[in-house]
């Protein structure tokens, strides 16, 4: 069982994961599609996840939170305005992670993580799906609302 394990270690000291996956999250802020091992990508999209969940907060707290993972002031720019105007009505899920195949020299597994719902994106998001049935009325209500304004 896997209690009480936070993250992916990835063969690195803390100091130098922690450096590592900050300067992935800029570099996925900047080109919005990067191609790495699927270990790294997994822990990148919850890190990716939680600054967007940030940058939707638009204040100067969040700001100074977002800046202490994003590195460089263009992008704290690009997090704030374009991917928090981008991703208002979705709740999560901002980031998606297909596997590609083995790099050829040491047959790491490879994966690309990219955000969801922009121009360019490998595979377009998926649908909405149905309402469960045994959700209350005034939930269906909500959860239909929140979709048709998205499109």
């Amino acid at each position: 069982m896997k209690h009480r394990i936070a993250m992916r270690k990835l063969s690195r000291s803390s100091a130098h994961r922690k450096s590592l996956l900050r300067t992935m999250v800029s570099q996925l802020l900047r080109y919005e599609r990067i191609e790495t091992t699927v270990a790294k990508a997994k822990e990148l999209r919850r890190l990716a996840d939680k600054v967007v969940t940030i940058a939707k907060e638009s204040n100067l707290h969040a700001r100074r939170k977002a800046a202490e993972i994003v590195r460089g002031d263009d992008l704290i720019h690009k997090l704030f305005t374009t991917m928090a105007e981008r991703y208002k009505h979705r709740e999560g899920g901002y980031t998606r992670v297909l596997q590609t195949g083995q790099r050829p020299n040491d047959a790491a597994r490879m994966a690309i993580i990219e955000y969801v719902d922009r121009p360019g994106e490998l595979r377009p998001a998926r649908p909405p799906t149905k309402m469960n049935p045994l959700l209350p009325q005034a939930a269906q209500a909500a959860i239909s609302s929140s979709t048709q304004r998205q499109r």
